[in-house]
């Protein structure tokens, strides 16, 4: 299957909002995408522009995707993409904003110096630069984001810090700007990084005009902490520790505290802190809390019990307790978590 973008777009020199003249020249947005990208990275953020274009009537954004060695770019999943030009050719070519794609093996991807001082070049014309999800990674090996604050796919995020320690990872964030640098967090988050991109050309109108057509939310109430599953174990194997977790998860509701779980595996406390460092570079404390929170979350999402009900069924012993813990790891309280869920829920 292949998919081909087309973007011809003609030279403007005026648009129109709110019954207001503004002046403006085309604004040329470029994706630079490689083998195994994901898909969503590119095709997101340009249907974000694309709409910015349709609703002003008027061809404002110039689109394009950038590729390294080959016009037909295929992405991770199996889609190929046409690229306009390589990066070899991006000299002849207007980029005032580009933005580097992420993939979901992009960890093993590794740039070369001379294209690492090709994207630099890019950068240093353009009026603002980042990446999208873990293209992160990608901008990084330019030096690009040295002493900038940045973010990442949540599940990039230490890899990011450890190969990058001049940045500063906010691996919560859901969109980050810092000077002429742009970064967004996992894959639909260029969605987010791409209207407030708008924002900043055409304004807060045209943007929510954008969120609205393409049925998306302008600020989304959540960040990217809500998402991010860290430091679990497969539960598929058999191991001692894998069991505990089985049964604890299993049965939250009868759970008081680290001193169950060492119970139920005959351990002591601090034999099974060792074990929980040792695989998960955790305290089991951490862990269990971790679990109840994920309990409070699925229980809150399914909307099937009483709101009263799911402390107890998460091994919380009240509902004060629940909430303070929730909404210091969410944000938000379990009712607000919960009516946005059923809101958007088909």
């Amino acid at each position: 299957m292949t998919l081909v973008l087309n973007r011809h777009i003609t030279t403007i020199q005026v648009i129109t909002t709110n019954q207001d003249e503004v002046k403006a020249v085309p604004h040329a947005i470029t994706l630079f995408a490689l083998p195994g990208v994901q898909l969503l990275d590119v095709s997101g953020p340009l249907d974000v522009f694309a709409e910015a274009n349709r609703t002003l009537r008027r061809q404002f954004y110039n689109l394009s995707v950038m590729a390294a060695d080959s016009l037909s770019v295929t992405a991770s999943s199996g889609v190929r993409l046409s690229a306009d030009f390589l990066l070899d050719a991006a000299a002849s070519h207007q980029i005032d904003t580009l933005l580097v794609a992420g993939a979901p093996d992009v960890e093993h991807q590794r740039l070369s110096d001379w294209q690492c001082s090709q994207l630099k070049a890019i950068c240093a014309r353009s009026q603002r630069y980042g990446s999208v999800c873990s293209g992160a990674l990608l901008l990084a090996q330019t030096g690009l984001l040295h002493q900038r604050r940045v973010t990442t796919h949540w599940a990039c995020a230490d890899l990011l810090a450890l190969r990058c320690p001049q940045a500063r990872v906010e691996p919560d964030a859901l969109y980050v700007a810092d000077g002429p640098l742009r970064t967004s967090a996992g894959v639909t988050s260029g969605l987010d990084l791409a209207l407030r991109l708008v924002e900043e050309d055409l304004g807060r109108e045209v943007a929510q005009e954008v969120a609205a057509n393409l049925v998306m939310f302008f600020r989304r109430p959540v960040n990217q902490g809500h998402f991010a599953r860290r430091n679990s174990l497969s539960l598929t194997g058999r191991t001692a520790l894998q069991d505990l977790q089985r049964w604890a998860l299993a049965n939250l509701s009868a759970i008081d505290g680290v001193q169950d779980l060492a119970a139920h595996i005959d351990l002591s406390v601090r034999h099974l802190g060792r074990l929980f460092r040792q695989e998960l570079d955790m305290q089991p404390g951490h862990w269990l809390e971790n679990a109840r929170i994920d309990k409070v979350r699925e229980l809150l999402e399914e909307g099937r019990l009483p709101l009263k009900a799911i402390p107890a069924a998460s091994g919380y012993r009240s509902g004060d307790v629940m909430r303070r813990v929730f909404l210091k790891r969410t944000g938000m309280t379990p009712t607000v978590y919960r009516k946005m869920f059923l809101q958007n829920k088909p």
